[in-house]
């Protein structure tokens, strides 16, 4: 996902449909005008309720780790916990039947992101084996892999399972997963981008620790 493709989030209200005047975010043709990271679906009917991140709080957080786990020695607890974390994450999981990525998609009709999905876990492979070694990077990586299944799995799975459309899915993984995460990090000083953040679910999708259904 390129930075120009950014999904809308639809702020709903009070049982009415909102206004932009009441800050909604409105689909028109193709384009989208006032999105914000955080707020609801209106998805005519229905009202998607999606949670709201303190981007500003979260890079601090995660400034203040990478800080501490720059000064720690290699063999300390703390730092081999953090290793075990990442190890965790860019592992295939044994106990899970290993399904291939288009498979995986095919079966929650999402096929046809299926190539950009492909491009960017390349991505996140490569940036992971390159720089895994690099302190900050370990606790960059924890970061963003260990939120995208956290989200994945507490935001997008029950609305995957309750047959939530395309547009729905494709903007509630870019409201609670790539751009909060994206910013979070380029604000505590990291470098990524919001296709790399993208890739990390892809990427935990081929390691068998997101299931899309």
């Amino acid at each position: 996902m390129s930075d120009d493709e950014i999904y809308p989030v639809l702020a709903g209200g009070n049982g009415t449909y909102p206004s932009i005047g009441d800050g909604a975010k409105v689909i028109s043709g193709n384009e989208i005008t006032n999105n914000d990271i955080g707020g609801d679906f209106l998805l005519q009917p229905t009202i998607v309720k999606l949670p709201s991140y303190d981007i500003g709080g979260g890079a601090e957080a995660l400034k203040t780790l990478i800080y501490n786990h720059e000064k720690l020695k290699e063999d300390s607890p703390q730092y081999l916990f953090v290793l075990d974390e990442l190890q965790s994450k860019i592992r295939e999981v044994e106990s899970r039947k290993v399904i291939g990525l288009e498979a995986k998609l095919t079966s929650a009709d999402r096929t046809t992101y299926l190539d950009q999905a492909r491009i960017s876990s390349q991505k996140a492979s490569k940036m992971i084996s390159k720089y895994q070694h690099v302190k900050a990077y370990q606790i960059i990586f924890t970061h963003i892999l260990s939120l995208t299944l956290t989200r994945f799995n507490s935001q997008i799975l029950p609305m995957l399972r309750s047959g939530a459309d395309d547009i729905a899915i494709s903007s509630a993984i870019n409201s609670t997963i790539v751009e909060p995460l994206y910013q979070e990090v380029i604000l505590a000083g990291g470098f990524v981008t919001s296709e790399l953040v993208e890739g990390m679910l892809y990427f935990l999708t081929e390691k068998c620790h997101v299931e899309w259904k």
